[in-house]
C-alpha cells in the first residue's frame, strides 16, 4: 500500500522532527489545508540515535558568523519553544563561562576578535576578571592566574530527557504522520531526477519533497541516488560525577574550558557532567573520516552497544582533566560514563538547503550540534521547501554543492603525502 503525502523526513533525530513539525504547519498555512501532511520516518524510535547523548547546551558564541546568527536565532526560538512547536519545555538560564589560556596582556587574542564580531550580532559574549569569573561560577571551581575568562550571559541548558518527551508532545499536537521502526529501502525517480516514491519496510510513499535528517546513516541512505554526503562519526567521551550538593551551587554556568579541553555542566541529581569539545584541526577530521567504515555500517555504529561504555583508561583521564578544575573531586564518586558522538563535516559546518543534484531533496545535517540549532534549522527547511522564508539567505555557506570534487580533492591533500601524514603515521605503526 502507497501512501501519498506532501514531504517525507527521513531521520527521527531532533533535527528531524524540527523539520516535520515546521514543515507540516507552514504547508498547512501557506495552502489553507489542514490536510497538507508531512510523513516523519525513524530507523529506530525518536530521538534514538546522536540526538539521545547530547548534553543540552545551548549556546550562541561561535566564530562562523552566519553560524552565530543562526544560533541566536535559535536561543530565542528555545526560549519561546510554545510558538513554533506548540509545546514548552523547561530550562536553566545560568549561562556559559568561557576559559581560555592569556597570551599575553590578559588577554587572548582570538577570543577577543571573537567576541568583537559578536557584539555586531547582538550576542552577548565579553571578558570578565578573575574575580567576577570566581563569583559567577560555583565556589569549587578552580580558576588560575593565566587564564581569562568570557561570559555568555545568555546561554542556556536542558535535560536532554524533558526535550525528547517535548518531541512526542509535539508531533502528537502538530498530527505529523510518524512511522518508527521503519527502515529506508530505496527510492523512485522521475524521468526529471526528482523523487516521487520513498520506499519502506513499512509501506512505500508519495511526496513531493524529502527531507533529508538522517545524519550520520546519510552517506548509505542516499548512496543508491549517486549522492556523495560528506558525514563521518567522532567519537567523544561522557562522563558524569556525583559530588556533594553542598559543594555544587545549583546555578552553576556551563563551562566552556578551553584550557584543559572539556564542557562541563550541572546534570541530574547534583552531578558534574563532562564531555570533550569536537577536534577542529583537518588532519583529525581526516582520520574520522578515513577510520570510520561508513560505506558499511553507516550510523549504526552509533547504537552497537559494545559502543557505549568507557574503560577504566578513559575514566581517568577524565578524572585528571576534572579534578584540575575542581576541586575536591577525589572524594567524588564516578556515576557513569558512555561514548557520545557528532556526526562531522570535513568542514565542520552543516549541510543545510537543496541537494545540489535531486532538486526535491533537501539537507538538514547539524554537523554535531544539532541540539543547539534544531528549532531554527525546522523554520530553515520549511523556508526552503516553500521557497519563502527569512532563513533563505543564510543558506547558502552551507550548501551540500561546497563539498565538490576539487574540494574534497583539496582536503584529503592537507593530509596526505610522504612529509605530512595519515599516510605516513600508517606506515611507522
Amino acid at each position: 500500500m502507497t501512501n501519498t503525502v506532501n514531504t517525507v523526513i527521513i531521520g527521527g533525530g531532533i533535527l528531524g522532527c524540527a523539520s516535520a513539525i515546521s514543515t507540516q504547519k507552514r504547508l498547512r498555512k501557506l495552502n489553507g489545508n489542514s490536510n497538507e501532511k508531512v510523513c516523519l520516518i525513524e530507523k529506530t524510535v525518536l530521538s534514538s540515535g546522536i540526538s539521545a547523548r547530547h548534553s543540552g547546551i545551548v549556546r550562541s558564541a561561535n566564530a562562523v558568523k552566519k553560524a552565530a546568527k543562526l544560533a541566536k536565532n535559535a536561543t530565542d526560538y528555545w526560549k519561546n519553544l510554545v510558538s513554533i512547536w506548540g509545546v514548552q519545555c523547561e530550562y536553566e538560564s545560568n549561562g556559559a563561562i568561557w576559559i581560555a589560556r592569556d597570551t599575553g596582556s590578559g588577554k587572548n587574542e582570538d577570543w577577543t576578535k571573537l567576541a568583537e564580531s559578536l557584539s555586531d550580532l547582538d550576542i552577548q559574549f565579553g571578558q570578565i576578571d578573575k574575580h567576577q569569573a570566581q563569583e559567577i561560577c560555583t565556589k569549587n571551581v578552580n580558576l588560575q592566574d593565566d587564564e581569562v575568562f568570557y561570559f555568555e550571559p545568555g546561554a542556556i541548558q536542558f535535560d536532554p530527557t524533558k526535550v525528547r518527551r517535548a518531541l512526542y508532545e509535539a508531533i502528537k499536537i502538530n498530527k505529523i504522520d510518524i512511522k518508527e521502526k521503519t527502515n529506508v529501502k530505496g527510492f523512485v525517480t522521475g524521468n526529471d531526477g526528482k523523487i516521487t516514491k520513498v520506499l519502506t519496510d513499512n509501506g512505500d510513499i508519495s511526496c513531493e519533497n524529502v527531507v533529508n535528517a538522517a545524519g550520520a546513516w546519510s552517506p548509505s541512505i542516499f548512496d543508491s541516488l549517486g549522492i556523495n554526503i560528506p558525514v563521518s562519526i567522532e567519537t567523544v567521551n561522557v562522563v558524569n560525577w556525583l559530588t556533594s550538593q553542598f559543594d555544587i551551587d545549583y546555578k552553576m554556568p556551563i563551562i566552556a574550558d578551553y584550557t584543559n579541553l572539556a564542557y562541563f555542566r550541572l546534570w541530574r541529581n547534583g552531578e558534574i557532567h563532562m564531555h570533550q569539545p569536537r577536534h577542529r584541526n583537518t588532519r583529525e577530521i581526516a582520520r574520522t573520516f578515513s577510520e570510520n567504515p561508513l560505506h558499511i555500517s553507516g550510523g549504526d555504529l552509533v547504537n552497537d552497544p559494545t559502543n557505549q561504555s568507557l574503560g577504566y583508561g578513559q575514566i581517568r583521564i577524565y578524572e585528571d582533566i576534572a579534578r584540575k578544575r575542581f576541586s575536591d573531586l577525589e572524594k567524588s564518586i564516578y556515576s557513569s560514563g558512555y561514548r557520545s558522538y557528532f556526526d562531522i563535516t570535513p568542514d565542520l559546518k552543516f549541510i543545510l538547503g537543496r541537494d545540489s543534484k535531486v532538486s526535491n531533496l533537501f539537507h538538514c545535517l547539524g554537523s554535531g550540534q544539532g541540539f543547539k540549532y534544531a528549532p531554527v534549522f525546522g523554520e530553515l527547511i520549511a523556508d526552503c521547501i516553500t521557497n519563502e522564508g527569512k532563513f533563505l539567505d543564510e543558506v547558502g555557506e552551507f550548501a551540500i554543492s561546497r563539498f565538490d570534487d576539487s574540494y574534497m580533492e583539496n582536503f584529503w591533500s592537507q593530509v596526505s603525502g610522504s612529509d605530512n601524514t595519515l599516510e605516513a603515521e600508517a606506515a611507522t605503526l
